[in-house]
């Protein structure tokens, strides 16, 4: 009987040394603009990304619950279809804006995003209610500098 608690208790212990050192590995969230949290999951080589470049990305998107993963609602990678934009333009959501500044080719990183920062008030069909936090996860796939510059 002591045996086999002491062997559980020894297999308690090493599980939270494993869950604790874990922990310290992973990057914590930082802050940025307008209330988004991002943490980089990893790092990317290369010049880091810039106002006025020409991002290429792939995504996953998914409701956030209160920092959680809720419902997945969009998978670039599932569906082939990587996406392009130019970092600091109205085409895409303030919080991709932000949080993909900074990122190199090849990074990956994990963002939260405020309703402002995200769809706001607007609701995307059946899929993002509105004034929905969302997270992402973006993968910076290439950065090019805009035709003509």
């Amino acid at each position: 009987m002591k045996r086999t608690t002491g062997r559980l208790l020894l297999s308690a212990l090493a599980a939270s040394m494993l869950l604790c050192a874990a922990a310290l590995a992973a990057e914590p969230f930082r802050s940025g603009p307008g209330g988004i949290r991002y943490q980089d999951l990893q790092s990317g080589q290369g010049d880091a990304a810039l106002t006025g470049q020409v991002a290429t990305i792939h995504f996953v998107a998914w409701i956030d619950e209160n920092g959680a993963r809720g419902r997945e609602v969009y998978n670039s990678r599932s569906r082939g279809q990587p996406v392009s934009f130019v970092i600091g333009t109205d085409g895409v959501m303030p919080g991709w804006n932000a949080g993909v500044v900074g990122m190199k080719p090849g990074g990956k990183r994990l963002l939260l995003l405020p309703p402002a920062m995200a769809y706001g008030a607007r609701a995307i069909e059946d899929a993002v209610p509105a004034n929905a936090a969302m997270m992402f996860r973006i993968e910076l796939i290439r950065l090019e500098n805009p035709p003509g510059s």
